[in-house]
């Protein structure tokens, strides 16, 4: 039988249940679902529906249900739609009449907004909490790897020497940015809409001011309609998910191929590892790879339910209920990603010799073309006289740092000794102090800023 049967002459098809049953994924909401129930409860009684006796009988009924879901002894039934009618069900089946005196001016269109904000709320400051916890472990390793210099890459192609503590740094920034889109996605949220009804407000006067505070909500929805059919917090925490998952996978590329043979720049500890059933020299950086894969299934979550939402019309519609298990999938597997991608920091092996051998002199280019601009010569010529020593260099298969000042000055006559500076690799770290560069007094700054950030 179901609560809302009273207007139909005939039961649902079975199928038809089916299809329109989401208990199966929205339990999960059962304790957002209590914890406003309860809230409601209290409003009920404070305008007379409920008497003080009624009230705490309905709030020990829907306690004892949360606590027997926990421990894993509730009993749903077929007939049970929704996590909300379950709750609703069982509770009227212990307490009688006074449990289904319980949705009095409320609707399930009001009810799910209200549960799943309260979820979103609870699942994006867990998530600022893990991506804080990915920043101090990046900050462990620039602080750790401080000293060690890289070649930088443009293109996967050798580009500049920097200090790997710099790279590392870059992580630390596009997290931070990653940090304070989760934080305005919470923002968004944190609209109570509880009391809205259906689509045009409670009809019992209930106090919806209290009633945020008592569900930890800054502030009460303004207007109705909007409250219940409004999803734009689910896009925006979706797209935050996206975007985020999208970054990390970026910076799993870049350790994916340094793990390589090729490069041999890092090793993965074993435990952030797999092997090969059939190769037994394998070692796999599949933490890595499932990072850089799940970046694809959090953009599939946000087109999915992005797409539901453009063709909805207001104010509540079924389509409406496509909503969680999207938004279910991004969290519990961005949470996942993080806590992997922290470890698999915490625990990295750098090879600094396989590093410091791969180090192409080539990198110098640009430091010896700012050389001659030094000295007087416009950049583009500067570009052109290094262009053509670089060939020079190719052709005769030589290395840049080999040529001697005579044969430079074959190419330009600024060339003087002094260019034999240009070939070090910590003084072409130290001609980079500018803010933000890789220089070594500009990335203790970025540090210093960094620990300051996740003080705040």
């Amino acid at each position: 039988m179901k609560m809302w049967d009273g207007r139909f002459s005939k039961p649902s098809d079975r199928l038809m249940e089916q299809f329109n049953n989401s208990l199966p994924f929205d339990e999960a909401l059962i304790e957002e679902d209590i914890t406003g129930s309860i809230a409601w409860a209290g409003a009920l009684a404070g305008i007379g529906v409920f008497t003080r006796d009624e009230y705490d009988l309905v709030v020990r009924g829907l306690q004892e249900i949360l606590q027997e879901y926990r421990g894993g002894t509730i009993t749903f039934s077929s007939q049970d739609e929704d996590v909300h009618m379950a709750v609703e069900r069982i509770l009227i089946e212990r307490i009688g009449d006074t449990g289904a005196r319980l949705h009095t001016g409320r609707s399930r269109n009001d009810q799910v907004a209200t549960d799943t904000r309260l979820y979103t709320k609870k699942a994006l400051r867990a998530l600022c909490g893990l991506v804080k916890g990915l920043q101090e472990a990046i900050l462990f390793r620039a602080k750790n790897d401080l000293v060690i210099i890289i070649p930088g890459f443009t293109h996967l192609q050798q580009a500049q020497p920097i200090l790997l503590a710099h790279y590392w740094m870059s992580f630390f920034f596009i997290l931070e940015r990653e940090r304070s889109r989760l934080a305005h996605a919470l923002k968004t949220a944190d609209i109570m809409p509880l009391g809205a009804g259906a689509m045009a407000g409670s009809g019992f006067a209930v106090n919806r001011d209290k009633l945020a505070d008592e569900l930890g909500f800054a502030s009460v929805s303004e207007n109705s309609i909007d409250a219940v059919s409004s999803r734009d917090f689910l896009l925006e925490t979706l797209a935050t998910i996206a975007s985020l998952g999208i970054h990390l996978s970026r910076y799993a590329e870049d350790l994916i191929v340094w793990s390589s043979r090729e490069f041999g720049f890092v090793e993965l500890d074993d435990a952030w590892s797999t092997g090969s059933s059939m190769m037994p020299q394998k070692k796999n950086p599949d933490s890595l790879e499932l990072i850089r894969g799940k970046s694809g299934r959090f953009l599939g979550n946000y087109t999915r339910f992005a797409t539901t939402l453009k063709g909805i019309g207001l104010t509540y519609y079924k389509d409406l209920q496509e909503d969680k298990e999207p938004l279910f999938d991004s969290v519990t597997h961005i949470s996942m990603v993080l806590q992997v991608f922290t470890q698999v920091l915490a625990t990295l092996t750098i090879r600094e010799e396989r590093i410091r051998n791969d180090l192409d002199p080539f990198l110098l280019a640009t430091d010896l073309a700012d050389y001659l601009v030094r000295k007087g010569m416009p950049f583009r010529q500067a570009h052109k006289v290094i262009g053509r020593v670089v060939g020079f260099c190719v052709e005769n298969d030589l290395v840049l740092d080999s040529l001697s000042v005579e044969r430079l000055q074959t190419f330009s006559e600024l060339f003087g000794s002094d260019v034999t500076e240009i070939f070090s690799w910590q003084g072409a770290i130290d001609r980079r102090t500018v803010q933000g560069g890789t220089g070594m007094k500009s990335v203790k700054q970025q540090i210093a800023k960094a620990e300051g950030l996740l003080q705040q």
